[in-house]
């Protein structure tokens, strides 16, 4: 059928209409509750998330050595528990206390509110020696520190002291310090000089090898400069008049120091000696961290001259050296620290060096016994962290002393091997525990405070 072109346009106009009105038709709702009927399918039920999932680890990483680890912490608990304890009886704690934030409510009451002065108890203790109860006070007001400490162990067993110290950062950083002392120290004993002091010839004794028992009075006035023209250099000047005294005590256990030697084997004794001593000494330390667990090389030497004035003849020169490195084990957090430290004493003109004044072994964790007029130490070290400011270390001291260079060998050689540990800040060590044992019994030792440098024969026993 053809249709016309009005009738074309007519069905056009028809079709529009229609499709126009199927597309606005409006959709029928479905019945009411017809969505309270219908079914959802259920939801799925969570279970739980491990650790596991939420980490992302199958099961925790476990290092080779955690058994032996978790066996030496449970081994030293008790020493922990004793330094924990000990420790905020010494005024070592101060510098924690003020610069690492430990336990702050001890820290509200040992210093007053603006953190100016602190009172601290104190309490010494060492092998041989006896306690030594006190008190020590603090004042830190930038750039200047001072302190000032009194102890009490009896009659003859007493100190006071006190430090003050100017520090600077221009032209290079450095600090200025003066001190003083006074001490009187009771059973002390003398073995003679050398390795084996009961076969030296140069021991004089009256009955036989002794030990010669003796008491001593100290005082002692140093002051001092330490400049870092380097980060890891340090020059340090210092100068000393130590006065000593030493006779016998009044109720010995042991013989005197008189009644073991002839006077000739103990020059200084039962007269005052005056030595002024100056020293020059020079440290390069490449460590990061002077303290703590760290890796680097450490060099250290000095110099130094003494003189006796007004009646006292004594004329001597010292010198010495240390050398010692800091070597990751393992890992970086593990110190293996092999070390040797050489001291050496040499009387100028025909003048006689005191027998106090003859070179010890400070360094060695043995018993520091032997004196003579040359010394040489060698240790190993093995450190590690037990938490953020206690290390642990194992550790093995050889020592010798000899009437000189020339004459060191490995005769006779004392050795001493232990377990210890240090506690320290981010910037300096404050305290150390360590026990020793050898062929000449067991050691401990107990000492906390900042100790000076290596070097600074000023502070020496």
């Amino acid at each position: 059928m053809r249709l016309c072109a009005t009738g074309r346009a007519a069905f056009a106009l028809l079709l529009a209409l229609s499709g126009r009105a199927l597309a606005e038709t409006p959709t029928v709702p479905p019945p009411r509750g017809a969505e309270t009927r219908r079914q959802e399918p259920p939801a799925p039920v969570p279970h739980p998330v491990t650790a596991e999932e939420m980490n992302g680890m199958e099961r925790p990483a476990r290092r080779g050595d955690e058994p032996v680890r978790t066996a030496a912490n449970a081994m030293l608990w008790p020493l922990r528990l004793v330094v924990d304890l000990v420790f905020l009886a010494t005024g070592a704690a101060g510098a924690l206390l003020e610069n690492e934030q430990i336990v702050p409510r001890t820290r509200d009451f040992f210093f007053t509110r603006g953190g100016e002065i602190g009172v601290f108890p104190t309490v010494f203790l060492e092998t041989g020696t006896r306690p030594n109860i006190g008190a020590r006070l603090i004042t830190s007001i930038h750039p200047y520190a001072a302190t000032v400490r009194g102890g009490y162990g009896g009659p003859d067993d007493n100190v006071f002291e006190t430090r003050m110290r100017l520090s600077t950062s221009k032209p290079f950083p450095g600090v200025v310090s003066l001190e003083g002392m006074h001490d009187r120290r009771p059973g002390m004993g003398f073995l003679g000089i050398g390795q084996v002091p009961q076969t030296d010839p140069r021991n004089q004794f009256r009955n036989g090898p002794a030990v010669g028992v003796y008491r001593e009075r100290r005082e002692r006035v140093v002051a001092g400069v330490g400049i870092r023209p380097l980060p890891d250099v340090e020059v340090l000047v210092s100068s000393s008049l130590t006065l000593r005294y030493a006779d016998d005590p009044e109720s010995p256990g042991s013989p005197t120091l008189s009644q073991a030697f002839l006077a000739t084997s103990t020059p200084g004794a039962y007269h005052m000696t005056r030595i002024i001593y100056t020293e020059l000494a020079l440290r390069v330390d490449s460590r990061v961290s002077r303290s703590g667990v760290d890796t680097g090389l450490l060099a250290e030497g000095y110099q130094g001259l003494g003189n006796g004035i007004l009646d006292d003849p004594t004329r001597f020169g010292r010198a010495g050296f240390r050398l010692a490195g800091f070597l990751p084990f393992i890992r970086r957090t593990t110190i293996l620290s092999p070390k040797i430290v050489v001291d050496g004493i040499a009387p100028i003109d025909p003048a006689v060096v005191p027998f106090q004044e003859l070179v010890g072994q400070p360094t060695f964790r043995g018993y520091d016994n032997r004196r003579d007029y040359v010394s040489a130490v060698a240790s190993l070290d093995y450190r590690w962290y037990l938490s953020r400011f206690v290390a642990a270390r194992l550790f093995v001291d050889f020592a010798k002393v000899s009437p000189s260079v020339w004459e060191l060998n490995f005769e006779n050689v004392r050795w001493a091997g232990g377990f210890g540990f240090d506690l320290h800040t981010s910037t300096s060590e404050v305290g150390r525990v360590a026990v020793a044992g050898g062929p000449e019994g067991f050691h401990f030792l107990f000492a906390f405070g900042v100790p000076a440098g290596f070097g600074d024969r000023q502070h020496r026993d």
